[in-house]
């Protein structure tokens, strides 16, 4: 009798275990919906509501980059969020920590920033307009990133590829292939729901072994969240509310112009805001960004780092990853920062242009 138990015990545990296995191979349904239009959902797909979890995985190696470390930490290790999403100013997002959670709320007013470890709170006022800055968690969901990638590789190949499951849902495949050469991604894999646009999940691809960057959702479910969870109660929190105009080092940057930036850097036509203190240049996937700060403002870290020569003729600081490169050299007593997904070469390009005319302008 034992024994048999044993055996029907054993049976449900390794069904259990076969089970996500077996969810995955199970054939995904065709679908005929035209590339144009589901490319059209996506870019409508801002006005879906949903709720959900992704985990994401970024493999850039990178120095340390003082102040700028947990802005970048998504890019060089594995991140569990939690998402919560109602509309482009009314959603929330928790990135699930051992023992902490740190949480992003976004209302009609502002941003609330809540870190249950440090037991900090901040409020940021916003508008309809968000400035520059370093993604943070929720731009990395795979519904936010994939409508963005999609909608800046206007111009690229867009080609199907194979459908697959994602968190229960059949998501029908597409690939973004940019002109070789051009920009340091190869390819940027995009699965998307069909019915609502919702992009479940992006694989970017560089050449390597494995994807440079990937954002899956593991669990979706298209619901209207329940409005309490979205929104951020100081008085529960118990903590003062610190407010800031800027919540991130390049947001703070974005908001100043200490030199007036071109609205042409090398060839490459400017693609936003033409008084922002950042600017970012480029066409499709192959995208280059500049700002300047006075000498010394980007901090004893990064000041610190080895500074090598330079085929243009002078020196600068570079880091490179599979993804994104980065080249910060001294100009007229500013630092300024040249960073993007294109090749090393394509920044020593940039900065030589900058040197031999003197400046932006």
């Amino acid at each position: 009798m034992r024994h048999w138990r044993w055996l029907v015990w054993s049976g449900a545990v390794v069904a259990l275990c076969l089970l996500p296995i077996l969810v995955a191979l199970r054939p995904v349904p065709s679908s005929d919906i035209p590339t144009d239009e589901l490319l059209r959902r996506v870019a409508a797909s801002a006005d879906v509501s949903f709720e959900g979890l992704y985990e994401s995985r970024g493999g850039l190696r990178l120095p340390d980059l003082g102040r700028f470390e947990q802005e970048v930490a998504p890019f060089t290790q594995t991140s569990r969020v939690r998402v919560w999403y109602a509309a482009p100013d009314r959603w929330r997002s928790d990135e699930l920590l051992i023992g902490a959670e740190r949480s992003v709320y976004r209302e009609p007013g502002g941003l609330y920033l809540w870190d249950s470890g440090t037991r900090r709170v901040v409020f940021s006022p916003r508008t309809d307009v968000e400035p520059l800055r370093i993604p943070r968690l929720m731009d990395l969901s795979p519904a936010e990133l994939g409508r963005r990638l999609l909608h800046e590789a206007e111009g690229e190949v867009v080609e199907r590829i194979d459908d697959r499951w994602v968190a229960g849902h059949a998501s029908v495949g597409v690939r973004i292939v940019p002109e070789a050469g051009s920009s340091t991604i190869e390819a940027a894999e995009i699965w998307v729901h069909p019915a609502t646009g919702v992009v479940t999940a992006i694989e970017i691809e560089t050449g390597g072994t494995a994807p440079a960057f990937e954002t899956t959702f593991a669990d979706l479910s298209f619901v209207e969240p329940d409005v309490g969870v979205m929104q951020f109660d100081p008085q529960e929190a118990g903590e003062p509310v610190r407010t800031a105009a800027a919540v991130d080092p390049l947001e703070t940057v974005a908001g100043q112009r200490f030199l007036p930036l071109p609205d042409e850097l090398a060839g490459l036509p400017r693609r936003n805001d033409p008084d922002a203190g950042l600017a970012t240049y480029g066409e499709g996937l192959a995208v280059v960004n500049m700002f300047a700060l006075p000498q010394g403002g980007l901090g004893r870290r990064i000041n610190a780092l080895p500074r090598t020569e330079r085929p243009w003729g002078g020196d600068a600081i570079v880091v490179t990853t599979s993804l994104v490169n980065i080249q910060i050299l001294r100009l007229g007593g500013f630092d300024v920062v040249l960073s993007g997904t294109v090749p090393v070469a394509e920044l020593d390009r940039v900065a030589g242009v900058l040197v031999d005319r003197g400046g932006f302008l």
